[in-house]
């Protein structure tokens, strides 16, 4: 029920993932807007789409999801009957979410610095699909250049108008398009995609071209295709020149390597890892990239239970001291939930003694309420530790316990899980910081 983007990424991988979906029946209630945007003849749309809630809820399900991000959606979720249900729904004005994939898809709303996985990975994750997609690798023979106009506060628009005509000058054989003018329908094979990411580049790279996404700052996975051959390129906040972009282009157009000394930053969508899409750094990194690998890394063990190994990256001073300050706020917050573990341990020593002391739990549980505070303003002014800090502030919101035993017991464990997460993040910039101190 979210705006298309969303709609078209799902819709994508129920497509991908059709064998692994074949003994269900899928009955997929959309946004009619959503709908409309990219019901144009471009793939994919599968049967059983409908934009009427009655549709689903006057009907019985084995599974129902709930994909969407929307707060409207909670309470329809709870109307459908359904023997399992995965993703949030609204029950007794409390919110529900039964899975930790959900929780993480969730954290998107607090709008974190980058998009850690890609959207097509979180949903077929809820849905506990494990297949990896690969699609074949062709050798491109580019014979089309489509231009996507980038926003001017970091390619000016006579750079743009340069580029298109140092294009047209080295390569007079390719025809130059404009976005607008290309049918998401036809065969996009041979066509090279230079621009901004957004909703109808990745119409145009699902249909088969190859995209080369500009940016000022590495932002992950946002409106990114999940194939692997593609590039984001950022400008690292600074202006992008067209003659120092083209031999870039020129290389992609030959088959060729990133050149040497190319000066913006360069990544590679990869799927080598089981997970699913990696955005691999072939240059010199954006300030945050060292966190994005953090978040790869801690994410899914987090998730799946996986662990995985990712390159350590040579950093430049910027990222250094990123890296330093937010050892120090980690440092600060592990500390803080050792007083918030003792809070609760004495909470559950009281629910579960004879004699409790009443006044002493509800100091202690007033000092929850504090952290709970003190908590949120951290993650409203550090933004590469608010989704940990949001995920783990959801998944303490699902305690079912129905005394203040079984509670003090749930809120122990989720706060233990929540301050090891925080410790293991410390511990991957550490990491980082002492190999990049033996490097220098």
């Amino acid at each position: 029920m979210d705006e298309a983007y969303f709609l078209f990424e799902t819709l994508t991988m129920l497509e991908r993932h059709r064998d692994s979906l074949k003994d269900f029946e899928i009955t997929l209630l959309a946004n009619p807007k959503s709908l409309a945007q990219i019901q144009d003849g471009s793939k994919p749309i599968i049967n059983g789409i409908t934009t009427q809630i009655s549709d689903v809820v006057d009907k019985e399900f084995d599974i129902s999801v709930n994909f969407s991000m929307e707060e409207n959606t909670w309470p329809i979720h709870n109307l459908i009957k359904s023997k399992q249900k995965l993703g949030p729904y609204e029950e007794s004005s409390q919110l529900i979410v039964p899975d930790a994939w959900s929780s993480y898809l969730l954290t998107l709303k607090a709008r974190a610095p980058f998009l850690t996985f890609h959207m097509q990975d979180i949903y077929k994750n809820i849905l506990g699909i494990k297949k990896i997609f690969r699609p074949k690798k062709n050798h491109k023979n580019y014979q089309q250049v489509v231009i996507g106009l980038c926003n001017t506060s970091f390619f000016l628009a006579n750079e743009q108008e340069n580029l298109i005509t140092l294009i047209n000058l080295h390569y007079p054989h390719i025809k130059i398009r404009d976005i607008s003018e290309i049918d998401p329908v036809s065969n996009l094979s041979q066509v090279l995609y230079i621009g901004p990411a957004n909703f109808e580049s990745l119409k145009i790279c699902n249909g088969g071209a190859t995209g080369i996404f500009l940016c000022s700052q590495f932002q992950g996975f946002n409106l990114i295709p999940h194939d692997e051959g593609h590039y984001v390129v950022s400008s690292k906040n600074t202006h992008i020149n067209s003659e120092k972009l083209l031999p870039f282009i020129t290389n992609e157009i030959q088959n060729k390597d990133i050149p040497l000394n190319f000066p913006y930053a360069v990544y590679q969508i990869d799927e080598e890892n089981l997970f699913g899409s990696f955005l691999k750094s072939l240059n010199s990194s954006d300030d945050n990239y060292p966190f994005y690998q953090a978040h790869v890394i801690l994410w899914n063990y987090l998730l799946n239970l996986f662990d995985i190994n990712l390159e350590i990256i040579s950093c430049q001073s910027g990222q250094i001291q990123l890296l330093k300050n937010q050892v120090e706020v980690l440092n600060k917050l592990v500390r803080l939930y050792d007083y918030v573990m003792s809070s609760v341990d004495t909470i559950y020593q009281e629910a579960k003694s004879i004699s409790a002391d009443n006044n002493k739990i509800q100091g202690h549980i007033k000092n929850l309420q504090e952290m709970e505070v003190i908590t949120d303003k951290i993650s409203q002014s550090n933004s590469f530790l608010r989704p940990i800090l949001d995920f783990y502030r959801i998944r303490r919101g699902q305690n079912a316990g129905k005394t203040l035993l079984d509670q003090s017991q749930h809120s122990f464990l989720t706060y233990a899980e929540e301050q090891q997460a925080l410790k293991a993040m410390l511990e991957l910039f550490t990491v980082t910081l002492r190999k990049n101190e033996v490097t220098i």
